[in-house]
């Protein structure tokens, strides 16, 4: 007589993997382009439509993360660090500039957690000091 795990492994069947691992192959600057129009498009949508500027946003994250490039520099700061949602000031996030701390502080509506952002003011001593 036969144990359990036996009769279920001769009872099973292998599944086929058809079509699974072939996608479509683009290039670095051809996956650039598709997530900075994924970004104008979440930002041009999110007055009208909230819910799909976030999922343009998401996929954009997805891709990026995925192919591991570099977010253009206006972009980054654009999601909450806590949540990972898209901000756009004045709708779900709030922005403050704090001169005592020398801060940029993003608080989201979302989980209601800041980020914080430092900011400098050059000054003549420094400028000197990096320009030698």
């Amino acid at each position: 007589m036969q144990s359990p795990k036996q009769k279920n492994s001769s009872r099973r069947k292998k599944r086929s993997r058809k079509g699974k691992g072939k996608s479509l192959v683009l290039s670095l600057e051809e996956v650039k382009d598709k997530v900075i129009w994924l970004l104008e498009e979440a930002n041009r949508l999110i007055r009208e439509d909230y819910e799909l500027a976030q999922e343009y946003a998401s996929r954009a994250k997805r891709i990026q993360m995925r192919t591991r490039i570099k977010f253009p520099s206006q972009w980054k700061k654009r999601f909450c660090k806590h949540c990972k949602i898209f901000l756009y000031p004045g709708v779900n996030c709030q922005v403050r500039l704090s001169s005592t701390n020398k801060v940029i502080a993003i608080k989201c509506s979302e989980c209601n957690k800041y980020t914080r952002i430092p900011y400098y003011h050059k000054t003549e001593g420094y400028d000197e000091r990096f320009n030698q």
